[in-house]
């Protein structure tokens, strides 16, 4: 396609960036577009996969803990109501995020239902300060194999960078610039770090579970080459 009626669908100011870093190269622009958007669904499996682990740890960590604690079937729908964890002062966008998903669903309500509605984010919001005080400081429990000195705050400011790259992708923005507008892998490999990491602290073998997906290696790989 011609960079004209590219940048017309695209549009100037979403292409800027791009522009700018290859040195006003209409041919390398595009490519680079192109390339940021391969290096961004080669993440969307990724990111998948490790939501999907996240969040069934932590559903089960606070199954066990709450239904030994006073019986309770479903922890997320005892903690948005009345004497619930998520009711305590400083968990307010946590609770009014469960709730709205948990009213959305309505009379076709089951626990699964409502763990598949929540976001990532919320997911990842119980790891902050507040709201993993509230939770009973036992989050940590499902990363058994994390070093001594990793405490609750490093962990939520991992799963709060990862976050923000899935907001990025899901958004399109780019993820292929290091500072100053440089070309560069840089970002996308720290956060698929991120993501190793964490799933080698909750014990789960990382490459095994990424196999036949793996292929944002390649794409980081194809941005440096590119840069």
């Amino acid at each position: 396609m011609h960079y004209d009626q590219f940048e017309t669908l695209m549009s100037a100011p979403r292409l800027a960036r791009y522009w700018l870093s290859c040195k006003a190269s209409t041919s390398q622009t595009q490519q680079l577009y192109k390339a940021n958007i391969r290096l961004s669904q080669s993440f969307l499996g990724v990111l998948s996969i490790f939501e999907v682990v996240l969040r069934n740890r932590i559903d089960q960590c606070y199954k066990t803990i709450f239904f030994d604690q006073n019986g309770a079937d479903d922890w997320l729908v005892s903690a948005i109501h009345n004497g619930g964890f998520l009711t305590q002062k400083g968990c307010e966008k946590s609770l009014v995020k469960i709730r709205a998903a948990y009213n959305k669903l309505g009379k076709h309500y089951t626990h699964d239902k409502l763990v598949a509605e929540l976001s990532f984010g919320v997911w990842v919001f119980l790891f902050a300060g507040k709201q993993y005080q509230a939770g009973g400081n036992i989050l940590l429990s499902i990363f058994p194999k994390r070093p001594r000195k990793l405490n609750q705050k490093v962990i939520y400011q991992k799963l709060n960078q990862i976050n923000s790259l899935r907001n990025r992708v899901a958004h399109h923005e780019p993820i292929c610039f290091g500072p100053t507008n440089t070309i560069s892998a840089n970002y996308a490999r720290l956060h698929f770090q991120h993501i190793v990491d964490l799933l080698t602290w909750m014990d789960v073998d990382a490459t095994a579970l990424f196999e036949d997906i793996f292929s944002c290696t390649n794409e980081m790989d194809a941005l440096e080459r590119f840069a």
